[in-house]
């Protein structure tokens, strides 16, 4: 088991299975909501209640706790390194995001296409996984953005995907962000753009930038996440109203808030995020051997550090209480610490079993391989604790 460098103080009692059900179970009835989505309380005439259910307590996940090993170095269908990923829960199905490769030529293209320009474009591939890392299909989509992370919806057998849409280049030039929200079904084989009828696009707030979507699998609802004058928000909605294009009654709307590690770590990238109940993660991180320059003495000159180390890396995962916006706790990770190449890239929620949905688990991604030969591989998260 690759567990993280820092352990600290417990801060609640682990909860067994049956505790965090009955827990679960009171607090959806309190709210008006359903856990795995919120369609049966509306059916049922239960009013969509801004708020009502972040204000409840909810179970969060330990990251003190150790992380053990899902998926172990699986190819995705192209050789570029995993972006994001997200949980069908319903159907036992990983979907994985990831800029297309260089030297593809799709149907309507004059020539191959360099990687550069696929970044700078948008293009994305999108990968379909079983539980256990074999492929089960895959779809192009083009002019989207970078692929930071996306929200899985599941439908029948299939599912929908909550992406970013329209893609601008980012100010270097080299890659590109999405201005708003697109959901699309995923189709094996099928190609499609910004611009095509099976996406339907979304403006949740016009004039965002950089804006992307997870899914919160047990409480049924849209993460949004944008950027504005003021930096980076996250807005959750009910996913019945998102689907409806109903973006006036968020339950939540906060700032990113700012994540210090120590100095020697410098600064990392952001890299993920993910919610579950009253609670945001976030994760931060570089791939092994980059540098920054940081003035670790304080004398104003700053050193080329080695901020993420062989065996160490500088990868941080951060809870967030979406009521008040405050951080919980931010943590270390050594998961998948063993990796030749270790890149930290995508946090999703996995409901392991429908039937206990309200044991969950916080999955990191991380892209390894080597250069044209990219894999990815996740760790699990799953002691749940009441703050």
């Amino acid at each position: 088991m690759d567990t993280h460098a820092t352990p600290g103080p417990r801060r609640g009692p682990r909860l067994s299975r049956r505790s965090l059900l009955g827990w679960s179970a009171a607090a959806a009835a309190a709210s008006g909501t359903t856990l795995l989505g919120t369609a049966a309380a509306h059916a049922a005439g239960a009013p969509a209640t801004p708020g009502s259910g972040l204000l409840l307590d909810s179970p969060v996940v330990d990251l003190d706790d150790g992380s053990d090993p899902f998926i172990r170095e699986k190819p995705l269908h192209d050789s570029t390194v995993l972006q994001s990923f997200g949980f069908d829960n319903v159907n036992g199905r990983i979907y994985l995001a990831q800029v297309m490769e260089g030297g593809i030529q799709l149907s309507g293209e004059p020539a191959p296409v360099s990687g550069t320009d696929r970044s700078i474009r948008g293009d994305l591939c999108i990968t379909r996984w079983d539980l256990s890392g074999n492929q089960l299909g895959s779809m192009y989509a083009r002019g989207l953005g970078h692929g930071v992370s996306f929200g899985v919806e599941p439908f029948g057998s299939g599912a929908y995907l909550w992406t970013e849409a329209d893609a601008v280049p980012t100010s270097d030039g080299k890659s590109s962000r999405g201005r708003r929200l697109a959901r699309f079904r995923f189709v094996d084989g099928a190609v499609v753009d910004s611009s095509s009828s099976a996406l339907v696009k979304h403006t949740p707030v016009p004039g965002s930038t950089a804006n992307t979507a997870s899914v919160d699998p047990v409480y049924g609802r849209l993460v949004h996440r944008y950027g504005t004058d003021g930096g980076m928000r996250y807005a959750v909605h009910d996913l019945d109203l998102a689907r409806l294009g109903i973006w006036n009654a968020p339950l939540a709307d906060i700032a990113e808030p700012a994540v210090t590690v120590p100095a020697q770590y410098g600064t990392p990238d952001f890299q993920g995020y993910a919610v579950a109940g009253r609670y945001l993660y976030l994760m931060h991180g570089n791939a092994y051997g980059t540098t920054q320059q940081i003035d670790l003495d304080g004398d104003g000159t700053a050193e080329t550090v080695v901020v993420s180390p062989d065996g160490e890396g500088n990868t941080f995962l951060t809870s967030v209480d979406l009521g008040t916006g405050a951080i919980l706790e931010t943590r270390p990770t050594r998961a998948a610490y063993s990796l030749t190449y270790r890149e930290p890239e995508g946090l999703a929620v996995q409901v392991p079993s429908a039937a206990d949905p309200a044991t969950f688990r916080l999955c990191m991604g991380f892209a390894s391989g080597d250069p044209g030969a990219r894999q990815a591989t996740i760790y699990v998260k799953d002691a749940l604790v009441l703050p």
